[in-house]
Order: structure tokens, then sequence, then C-alpha cells
């Protein structure tokens, strides 16, 4: 709900320089508007009024604008026509479109303190259908010269005014005959769209599905669920770009170095391999799998089985100097700008002969890890992700970026094997895993 406050004012009066004491005209429309309030108190000049298209339920307010003269209030939820008889230089008056019927017809009478209303505009109201609708209002405001637009010759108003009082007691016995107060209803006063509590109009039919009549309190039931929907979609919104967008938060996040591999005893099919101690919940259980970047990825065996394929897309301009690798005999561990990629092998793997290379023409990162034993066990399952969408996968074919050997750990499991260093742009080799207690390790020439 919209609340006509002073600054909405300014905001919609830039063409008098945002001064309310001098302001003769303001638009206030499809601003979902419930309450008249304000204006009579910061904007006593006013002469034209725009508040079309909004959801106010009741004319009110307005008694102390002398100089209005236009008040366009078309689709709205009016239902009676009220609190104008102050108005005295009114002259134009736009209803279209509201929820004005038969019983609301008698409010009509209401403008007959309005000397100088020429025009009146009622279509798209319920009283419209009524058979005696015209000569009614032009019998009953004989100041009139328009009528839904349409001009009322002298003789009109000579033959309205004599047939009023037959229509006035026929509407009234219509009325009493639809069990209405016809002397209730010609009362212009305070209604029951009023109140801040509109009570429900609907009801859940078999499916569940809300079920309402079309009527002023349905209108409003509808704006104030779907403004609530708004703002709790906006709140979500903006919280998802303080997360992405915080700089404590993005500190936090990003990491500068793999976490650090600490050797741990435990049995995996009866030998000791190592863990990542800060990774496992418990003692003996599998580590835990990140994708802190949420970057698209496939692990799937190659074509010819004798290998593990880990495809990363990471961005075709990404720097390679921002990726870091680390194969381990049961787990990868990839640090792209800082966020970890971190997966669980679906078997062992040789580090020490896998690669890593990378497409100039998509920048997609493809990983080969050759397996420790081809003619052994099957790879797991359930540490598989097959891309079902790239069914001929794009694999570096253009200027690729290949990676050195890596050492494989010792099966013994002692000491601490760590990335030693970043690559520079145009540096061949990604990164190196070295192993200083392993006497046997050569590197290659």
């Amino acid at each position: 709900m919209t609340i006509i406050t002073q600054d909405l004012v300014r905001k919609r009066a830039e063409h008098n320089d945002g001064i309310l004491a001098t302001l003769e005209e303001v638009s206030l429309h499809q601003l979902n508007i419930e309450k008249i309030e304000l204006l009579g108190h910061t904007c006593k000049h006013l002469r034209i009024l725009y508040l079309q298209s909004n959801l106010i339920a009741r004319l009110e307010n307005l008694h102390k604008l002398k100089e209005l003269e236009y008040l366009n209030m078309a689709v709205n939820n009016l239902t009676k026509i009220q609190n104008l008889q102050r108005c005295e230089s009114l002259q134009k008056l736009d209803l279209t479109v509201n929820f004005l019927d038969k019983a609301g017809l008698l409010s009509v009478q209401s403008l007959q303190h309005n000397d100088h209303l020429a025009e009146l505009y009622l279509l798209g109201n319920p009283c419209a259908e009524w058979h005696g609708y015209r000569s009614f209002v032009v019998g009953s405001l004989p100041q009139l010269r328009k009528l839904d637009g349409q001009q009322i010759p002298p003789s009109e108003g000579i033959a309205a005014r004599q047939m009023l009082p037959g229509l006035l007691q026929q509407l009234r016995q219509e009325l009493l005959a639809e069990g209405i107060d016809p002397d209730k209803a010609a009362q212009v006063e305070d209604d029951s769209l009023t109140s801040d509590d509109i009570a429900e109009t609907g009801y859940q039919d078999e499916s569940g599905e809300m079920r309402r009549p079309w009527c002023p309190a349905t209108r409003i039931l509808e704006h104030r669920e779907s403004q609530a929907q708004e703002a709790e979609a906006a709140s979500r919104r903006k919280a998802q770009q303080q997360s992405y967008c915080n700089p404590d938060d993005m500190k936090t996040q990003l990491r500068e170095d793999f976490p650090v591999i600490q050797v741990a005893s435990i049995l995996n099919n009866g030998a000791q391999t190592a863990v990542i101690v800060s990774d496992i919940v418990q003692e003996g259980e599998d580590m835990r799998q990140k994708n802190e970047g949420k970057w698209e990825f496939t692990l799937q065996d190659s074509a010819c089985g004798a290998a593990v394929e880990l495809d990363v897309e990471i961005g075709r301009y990404m720097d390679t100097s921002l990726v870091k690798a680390d194969v381990q005999p049961l787990f990868v561990r990839l640090l792209i700008k800082g966020r970890l990629l971190q997966l669980r092998l679906p078997c062992e793997v040789r580090p020490d002969s896998s690669k890593a290379e990378r497409s100039a023409a998509t920048g997609h990162l493809l990983l080969t890890m050759p397996k420790e034993d081809v003619c052994g066990a099957a790879s797991n399952p359930a540490y598989t992700r097959p891309s079902a969408s790239l069914p001929a996968r794009d694999r570096p074919s253009v200027l690729p970026t290949k990676i050195q050997p890596i050492s494989r750990m010792s099966k013994a499991g002692s000491g601490n094997t760590r990335i030693a260093q970043e690559i520079p742009k145009k540096a061949t080799t990604m990164c190196v895993v070295v192993d200083d207690d392993n006497e046997d390790f050569l590197p290659e020439l």
C-alpha cells in the first residue's frame, strides 16, 4: 500500500520545482493508493488532481480544496459519491469504472451543492446498466452540461426533471425488493472498506485454489498479497547481492592456497591413505566434496577406460595463473580464482602420470588421470558425474596448456604434500607436487 507523503507529492511536482504551497496540478495515478490524505493540508491551491488507477475506496479529505476544478478518480474502488460538497469550484468529475451500483446511484444527489459541476463520467459502473440511469442523473443534477461525454440539451434536462420523481420511486422499490434500505444507501457516510483490516472474501475450492468474487475488497486483498510477495523477493535479491558484493564476505570466501593436507592413518581397502583431516567429520569417514565456485564440471572415465577425466568449465577469458591443481590417489583439488573444487575420485589414480590441458577456444580445463589398476575394480559410479548434455565433449585441441607429471604420494602417507607454485600467464607448467621425504622421486627432464 502506497501512502501519500510530502516526499511523494514533491517527486510528482517537479514541474513546480517541488513547491507544494503553490502547486496547482499533480498526478498520483497507478500508485496503489488506498486512502486520500495530506493533500487538503499541503496543496490547498490544487486545481487538477489525477488519482486514477488506484485502490481508493472512499472520497475523503478533499473538502479543503476550494479551488479544485477537475478530479479524476477513474478505476478505483468507490461505491458512493461523498465528501465533495465543499469543493465549490469543481467543474469536472471522472468516476469511470468504479463500483457504484443502483444503491450508489442515490449518492449522486450529494453533488447538487456543486453549482459549477458541468461534466460527470460514470461509464463502467454497475449503475450505468439501469434503464433509467441517464434520466435519473440528469434530473438530479440540473447544472450538468455533459454526462459520459455526451451533451445534455435543454429539452433532455426538462424531460429528465419531470421523470425524476417516478424514477426515484421505482429505484427505491427495486432496492427494497433486493433487501437494500434506500434511506441508508442515500446516506453519504463511511462504509466497510475504510477499515485497514479487510476480511477474506473468497473460499478454497476442492483443489485448494482460492476463489474470490470481483469486488473492491478482492482488489485490495490481491494487491496486498502481491506486494508482500514482491517485498519478499526484493529482500532475497538484496541478501544475495550482499553475499556476492560484500568485500568482507569475499575475503572470507577466497582462498590463497589449498587447505593443508595432514597425514592420517586411515585404512582404505587394507592400505593406509592420506586424507584431509579438516574435511572429515569423524575419523574413518570420506572427505567432503566441495564446489565453492559453483563451476560446471564432468567427472567420468575416458573413452578407452584407462583414465579418469575431469572437465571443468572455468571460462574462456580467465587467466591460467589463477588456477592451481592438486591430484592425489583418491581425490583431486582445483583452486580456481580462490575458490576450491574438491572431488572424490571414483577409483585410485596415478598422480605422477596425470596431465592437465586447457582449450584456447572455450577455456575448458581437462585433467586426465590414469588409473592405478586398469584391469582391477571398476570405477565407483557414486563418485562420477557424466555429462548428458555434452555427448561429444569439447576437448582442448587448440594451444593447450599442459601440466608436468605430478608425483604420487607414498602409500605410507608420511610427510606433507603441498602445491609448489602458481604458473605465470605464459608458462606451460600449471603446478608441481613435491614429496621431499621420497628419496626415489626423480623429476622429469
